[in-house]
């Protein structure tokens, strides 16, 4: 969601890491952002914008910034409307205080009661729950004397998550930070320079070496390039643990492609040779070189925990968990996980599913299952993240390298790959499924990517199929069994980019209510790539059609027979696995919502209202 920047060393200007690191976070969603810079007058100069980046970076044009501290952010609303005072960073009243905040702070009504009680003339100029760190930042600061205490005594009194960057003209040589249950890192280089971010893609172009902050600790970085973090009880962590991070700058460039989405949408067949490269062998035996060997053994039960995409992507896993190994399955969003805790314990495998490793409601769903002494397989694109790091070794990286668009696409697929591997793994552990149906199933495992490249160049296609039905009001997608789940991904690619209300429906519950919203501007598609159940897929679609919704289907190139019950056909090549087609059903879904989001003028890669890593509950 929010992003945090923050820099501070005497070699460059503040300003020019702020604008680049926050441009790197776009890709997060945002409605507002801001700086502060602590000027060599020791003044803190302030500047923030509603809307996008353009706009504060016009008003930082007619301006003259200097100074080598400096803190930014991006805001994505969560408490107060996008607006040029809602935008951080907050500043106490006398302006010798400025803060960025990411997070919720539930009990802030209760704080602002405080300080309005302690100073009658206070103000608060913004709706936001953050203001309050501010000001109570500037109150402690008074009493103190000393950034880094005040900070303390201000997280002493918060209830709910933050990251926290904090800077204050009364000590013009440091920036303090601190954390609890929201990402934040510290990153150092050789020319004792120190930045800070709540993601670390914001400083891949700046250093490599990072040191994640953990719950409860504060961080004091000063302007010669050394640094302090302390732990909960104010004791000095000597050593902390530094993290390099692989060079991925290059994918946060569009190469060429009119949209990242385009961009990653294409990239999916290299990806998924890239995991089964990693983790199946030339002997074709699958193995996850850094997952503990007893936590795949002897599970009795599995549970997935993901939201969005995740989740779906979970859903995908259920079918193939249960098909291959036997093993009962459940699938939960990981915010309804609290009323499901109660079926966990220590022969209960949880797969935690998240993209960027910072979910919160995933993240608090894990800390729940951890409890209950659950064995924990982190789902992740990110080595660095909380998820990560509360799973340790028995992290799964879906390798899918840095997904810029808000929307999932090629993370989707990498997770359903290594859901399928894990599958595979599992069931030959189990001994519950034969040898040569499971050593077939990874021969035709190896050939998804040849699948996947012959549907991109089938774009242009999707594309003239799709675009007379752009103006449409609703559409709803069909699909059975193992296409269920891709029938309701779909429905949120479409509602996420093109905001066209949509929905996915396991094909024969239509008849049970659904169908009654059907008209002519309702388009209905219906996934027919399995054999199994094709014919009531069909019969379905057909009474869709019935009722006068426009009709389309989306087949295997064996089955064109099929075309004449539909108005219009999206073909895929023919794979002869069921349990395989959620892949080449997926791909050409991706497409259809990027190429009618593109026709409509739509923001392709940040939609409104959205954000790439959803850090709050």
């Amino acid at each position: 969601m929010c992003g945090i920047v923050a820099y501070i060393g005497k070699k460059h200007q503040a300003l020019g890491f702020l604008l680049d690191s926050l441009k790197s976070l776009e890709y997060r969603g945002y409605d507002s952002s801001g700086i502060a810079i602590l000027e060599p007058q020791e003044q803190i100069k302030v500047l923030k914008s509603k809307g996008k980046l353009p706009n504060l970076f016009e008003k930082i044009t007619h301006k003259k910034l200097s100074g080598h501290i400096g803190i930014g952010h991006t805001r994505w609303a969560t408490q107060g409307k996008p607006s040029d005072q809602n935008a951080h960073p907050h500043t106490s009243k006398d302006k010798k205080v400025a803060i960025v905040h990411n997070g919720i702070i539930n009990n802030y009504a209760e704080i602002k009661e405080f300080l309005i009680a302690e100073q009658k003339e206070l103000e608060f100029i913004s709706e936001t729950d953050s203001e309050v760190i501010a000001h109570l930042l500037s109150y402690f600061l008074a009493k103190s004397q000393n950034l880094k205490e005040a900070l303390r005594k201000v997280t002493s009194q918060l209830k709910g998550s933050y990251a926290i960057c904090a800077i204050s003209k009364d000590e013009p040589d440091k920036i303090v930070l601190a954390t609890y249950q929201t990402p934040l890192v510290i990153g150092f280089n050789s020319d004792q320079e120190l930045f800070c971010a709540s993601d670390s893609a914001a400083l891949l172009k700046y250093t490599n070496r990072i040191i994640r902050l953990n719950n409860l600790e504060i961080a004091e970085l000063k302007i010669d390039g050394s640094y302090q973090i302390y732990d909960q009880n104010d004791q000095v962590i000597l050593n902390p643990k530094i993290q390099v991070l692989p060079n991925q700058s290059f994918l946060l460039d569009k190469l060429g492609y009119k949209h990242f989405l385009l961009k990653e949408i294409h990239e999916q067949p290299g990806i998924i040779r890239e995991i089964l490269n990693s983790y199946l062998n030339e002997e074709d035996q699958i193995y996850f070189p850094h997952l503990k060997k007893e936590l795949l053994t002897e599970v009795k039960r599995i549970t997935i925990l993901g939201c969005g995409s995740a989740y779906y992507a979970g859903l995908v896993g259920k079918f193939i968990f249960e098909e291959l190994s036997g093993l009962p399955t459940e699938i939960c969003f990981s915010s309804e996980f609290t009323a499901r805790e109660k079926v966990i314990n220590q022969d209960t495998l949880v797969i935690a599913v998240s993209q960027s490793g910072e979910t919160a409601d995933t993240l608090l769903a894990v800390r729940q299952a951890l409890e209950k002494n659950a064995r924990l397989l982190a789902l992740t694109n990110r080595a660095e993240s909380t998820l990560a790091a509360l799973a340790e070794e028995n992290t799964l990286l879906i390798k899918a390298g840095i997904e810029v668009s808000v929307a999932a696409t090629k993370s989707f697929t990498a997770q359903i790959t290594c859901l399928y591997l894990l599958a595979i793994y599992l069931a030959e552990k189990q001994e519950n499924n034969s040898t040569e149906k499971l050593k077939e199933l990874k021969i035709k495992l190896k050939t998804v990517p040849h699948w996947l490249d012959q549907i991109l160049g089938r774009g242009k296609d999707y594309r003239k199929t799709i675009i007379d039905y752009c103006h449409k009001k609703a559409f709803v997608f069909l699909g059975r069994g193992i296409n269920y789940p891709i029938a309701l991904e779909a429905a949120l690619k479409l509602k996420e980019i093109t905001y066209i209300q949509a929905t996915g429906y396991a094909s024969g519950e239509m008849k049970h209510g659904p169908i009654a919203t059907i008209d002519q501007e309702v388009p209905t598609l219906s996934i027919l790539t399995q054999k199994q159940n094709q014919h009531k897929v069909l019969h379905n679609a057909i009474e869709a059609k019935t009722r006068g919704a426009p009709s389309l289907g989306l087949l295997s190139d064996e089955d064109w027979v099929l075309a004449s019950e539909f108005e219009k056909v999206l073909y895929v090549p023919s794979i002869h696995c069921d349990l395989l087609t959620p892949f080449v059903s997926v791909l050409p879904l991706q497409l259809i919502a990027y190429y009618l989001a593109e026709y409509l003028g739509k923001d392709v890669d940040q939609p409104r209202n959205l954000a790439k890593s959803v850090t709050v509950e």
